[in-house]
Parts: structure tokens; sequence; C-alpha cells
């Protein structure tokens, strides 16, 4: 039976959150531990981050920070702090500037080491319901301590190993290769594309939505998915802007099933050429600068992505992407880099 594409993605928080258990379970005094989105902070505040501080010999404390802290982009609603409650995080006791206290200025919970099942699953609730984040492949660690050599991320295929010629047809040997040789031409194109050593999806950030890029060598093609609008209320409607789009679109393909909307695309995998995969690419780029709030209004839905988008266009100069140099500025503040000293007053006060 064929794994679906929602299963997978559950399986990946599944196998996030027990990895981020083991870590919490081992943690020791002042160690410090933060998930966060992979996006800067701004001078305004805090990315959507959990953090989590060792103390008392077998004590955890868990923060989520207040809207004293967020970026008003990520701020919290008065729905989004009841939820936080219910899933056993404590309301901020005083406020930032106020004088340390038992409690904390963030949203706040200390459990004993052995209840680290639990921590990491309020942990990875509040990432996909309050902030939703579609995959724990846009999270980035941090830690400080005994942590500190402990990697959550998987290593992408050496880039050595293989000979990656951009026009050249290869013909791929078995899964294995295709997969990284999908890699590797993803590798070209961005820093660190998502993968993982089960050979699931690559994911890849286009403007405000996500794509799936899945090598499929027993179906002969590398497909791209890219879910675009959830809760279609008009699905007449929805079908006239879809047939539009594919006139807009050919090398696209748009499709409706139940109440979602997503965008299609494929190149061929036996054999497979690099550059064909940049350039569909280059497809899917143009087309996602289009999607937006009102993009999703229109179909009278939801937009499945991010709330707000990358604010560097992307484009492509030889086969490859790149973005125009940025202006020189001071790097953000990043919330682990509050932590010079773990007995200093932070996010993490010491708990008494």
């Amino acid at each position: 039976m064929t794994e679906s594409f929602d299963d997978r993605i559950e399986q990946a928080w599944a196998d996030f959150q027990a990895v981020l258990a083991d870590h919490v379970a081992a943690m020791v005094d002042d160690d410090l531990l933060a998930l966060e989105l992979g996006e800067e902070s701004s001078v305004e505040g805090f990315v959507p981050c959990v953090q989590f501080l060792a103390w008392g010999g077998d004590q955890v404390r868990c923060e989520v920070p207040s809207n004293a802290y967020l970026d008003p982009r990520h701020r919290l609603s008065p729905a989004d702090e009841a939820r936080l409650v219910e899933l056993g995080w404590h309301r901020p006791t005083r406020a930032p500037e106020d004088e340390p206290d038992a409690g904390s200025p963030a949203f706040f919970v200390d459990k004993a080491a052995n209840w680290a099942d639990q921590l990491a699953a309020m942990a990875i609730t509040v990432f996909r319901e309050t902030w939703s984040v579609p995959h724990p492949s846009f999270l980035r660690t941090e830690a400080v301590g005994t942590l500190e050599s402990l990697e959550f991320e998987p290593d992408l295929p050496d880039e050595e190993s293989f000979a990656l010629d951009l026009g050249a047809a290869v013909v791929p040997r078995d899964d294995e290769h295709l997969y990284e040789l999908v890699g590797l031409t993803l590798a070209r194109l961005f820093d660190e594309p998502p993968g993982d050593d089960d050979h699931n999806d690559f994911m890849l950030a286009l403007g405000r939505v996500i794509g799936f890029v899945g090598p499929h060598l027993d179906g002969g093609e590398v497909q791209v998915r890219v879910p675009l609008v959830r809760e279609v209320s008009d699905r007449t409607r929805a079908s006239e802007l879809i047939a539009d789009l594919n006139r807009r679109w050919p090398h696209l393909k748009f499709t409706l099933a139940t109440d979602r909307v997503e965008a299609w695309a494929a190149v061929l995998a036996n054999p497979y050429v690099p550059q064909h995969l940049i350039d569909m690419l280059e497809q899917l780029f143009s087309f996602a600068q289009t999607v937006d709030d009102e993009f999703a209004a229109r179909f009278g839905g939801r937009l499945e992505g991010f709330p707000e988008p990358d604010p560097v266009p992307m484009e492509v100069d030889h086969g490859e992407l790149t973005t125009p140099p940025p202006a020189p500025a001071p790097k953000p503040l990043r919330q682990m880099e509050l932590f010079t000293d773990p007995g200093e007053q932070s996010l993490f006060d010491e708990p008494s």
C-alpha cells in the first residue's frame, strides 16, 4: 500500500518528536535547547520558538514566548493563549522588566526529566497548531551545554560522491541513485534542501507556499506537489478558477481534491536531466509570486503556507536559482544568543 502524503508528514513529525524527547530526557543542569522557525528574528521580536532549560538536578523548564517577546507577525491571539494553557503551560507571572520570581514572563511549565515525552508532544503541538509549521524540516535547533554535539537534521548526500552535469541525461541505477541526483540538483539551488535518509520528499519554500519534490523511479518521474489552498468553500467557483489557472500556466497542473487546491508538475526521471528540474522549478517560482491571501480568498479558503512571504525574490541565472545580494545590515539577535551565561536572567529565568 502506497504511503500517502499526509502519512509521510505525520511520520516526519512523530520521528522528530521522538528524537526531541530523547534529547530533553538527556539534559543536565544548565543545558539549554531551543527549537525555532528557520528564519531570523527581527528587531521587533522573536520568531516562533520553544525553549528548554534543565535545572535542579532532574527538572526541565519548557517555555513559549509571550507577546512581550514575539515579532508582531507571530503574536498569540487570546484563543492561542487559551490553547497553551489547555496543553499544560502556565500563563506568564510577570512582565519582562519586573523583578524575577518563581514563574516566568513567558508561558512556562516545569516537569521532571522523565516527563520528556509529554514536553516534546507539547512543543510539537504548539508549532503545528499555533504557528502552522507544516514540517519539522522548517525548524532549526540550537543548544548550549552537553547537547551541543547532538544533531536533529539529516545530512545531504556528499556532493563529491557524484558528478553532476546539469545538461546531461543520466539513467538512474536505482531509487537511491535518483534520490541522490535530485538532492544534488536541489543543492545547486538551495543551501540545505530538506530531505532524509528514508528518501522522503524534499521540501522547498516557494514564497508563501511549500513545494514537495518526490523522485519516483518506478513511475518514471520526479514530481513536485505544492499545496495552495485549504478549506475551499465553493467548489463550483474553485473549478472555474482552476480551469483558468491551467490555461494561464500550461506547464503546471492545478487540481481540486475535496476542499484543497494543489499545483503539480513533473519531469522525466529515466533518463533524468537536472536542468529540466531546474527549469520546472523556475516556472513554480514565477507562479508562487502570485500566491497570497487574496489568491486563497478567491477560492473561499485559506492559504496553505506561511503567514509572510520570503522578502527576497528568486531568479534563475545560467541554470541556478540566485538571489540579489542583500544590503548590509546588522545581524538580528537570535533567541539562543540571549544565553551567554546560563546564570544570567533572560527569557529562561532561573527557576526557584
